[in-house]
């Protein structure tokens, strides 16, 4: 069975951070899903063959193979991966296709709607960090603000 797995924020979890409004301002990568990055193991210990397929352009080929270095030191199952795949920027429908891919893991529910026939979609959470709109920081100052007035 073909299982394959989106790289940023289901592989790789992101955190965001935000000013003093909870309003965005950046992210960054943190390290492995908690909630993904198990199945991805689990996948590659019962035989499946299993690919990364990311939106990503293949200029940041470096990069993703970076973090897999850096995670195959702890979890030497990943050198079973059967590839990774960058898809330009596009929907990952036609990779997936070509791939024959079953089960796909991704937190983007515009790629989760585009699966190609008979293939499972499961939805990653993001990092809490991506819903949380004032973070503890930001109610410290507030309840500051009104306390000093």
């Amino acid at each position: 069975m073909v299982i394959t797995f989106d790289f940023d924020d289901t592989l790789l979890w992101t955190e965001v951070e935000r000013d003093e409004d909870g309003e965005y301002v950046d992210h960054g990568p943190i390290g492995e899903n908690p909630h993904v990055f198990p199945r991805l193991l689990d996948a590659l210990d019962s035989g499946a063959e299993v690919h990364i397929v990311t939106s990503r352009r293949s200029e940041t080929k470096g990069e993703v193979m970076d973090w897999l270095d850096v995670w195959r030191k702890h979890n030497p199952q990943l050198r079973r991966l059967a590839g990774v795949h960058f898809t330009e920027g596009q929907l990952k429908h036609d990779t997936l296709a070509r791939l024959g891919s079953r089960q796909h893991f991704d937190d983007d529910p515009e790629e989760l709607a585009h699966l190609p026939d008979g293939c499972l979609g499961v939805r990653a959470p993001l990092h809490p960090s991506w819903t949380q709109k004032l973070g503890e920081s930001a109610v410290r100052s507030w309840v500051r603000s009104l306390l000093s007035a």
